[in-house]
């Protein structure tokens, strides 16, 4: 009978020490699991962010393209070449913008259409080639650029 209770105090501190294990174990994980879940929170929060600064950017950007191809004049002067480069500045920045939203989400990240950046630089390269030549009237390539900026804009609000 001695013998068997002594292997039953035995029996019952190894349970015992084996309860304390698994209730560490248990706490740790549980910590581990909140600590990673707040890591992710704060992830998601610091990449959501980002893409609205991004965006943000590219609105302002294109606000400032936009009001800088407003004040082109209506035929070519000294200036318009110094103007143009200045609108061309605008685009690419926000192409660029786009291009780091692209790289950090994928084609899920694209803010700015292909589209729109393709007919706002084929827009640019007519105007300068007008310039260049200066053998037809810049007023429909004016027009053009301003609808394709004004169009973005609106896309941009939304």
């Amino acid at each position: 009978m001695y013998r068997y209770s002594q292997q039953v105090r035995q029996n019952l501190s190894n349970s015992r020490a084996r309860a304390r294990v698994l209730a560490v174990l248990l706490v740790l994980s549980l910590a581990g699991c909140i600590y990673f879940g707040i890591a992710y929170s704060r992830e998601r929060s610091y990449h959501a962010t980002a893409q609205q600064q991004l965006a943000q950017r590219i609105r302002s950007s294109c606000i400032r393209a936009k009001a800088l191809a407003d004040k082109l004049p209506s035929s070519v002067q000294s200036d318009t070449a110094s103007r143009l480069a200045q609108i061309r500045q605008s685009v690419h920045a926000m192409d660029q913008l786009n291009a780091v939203s692209i790289a950090l989400d994928g084609e899920s990240g694209r803010i700015i259409p292909a589209e729109a950046m393709d007919a706002l630089y084929a827009d640019l390269d007519m105007y300068f080639s007008i310039i260049q030549t200066n053998t037809t009237s810049v007023l429909e390539t004016r027009t053009l650029l301003i609808n394709h900026l004004g169009a973005l804009q609106a896309l941009l609000s939304q």
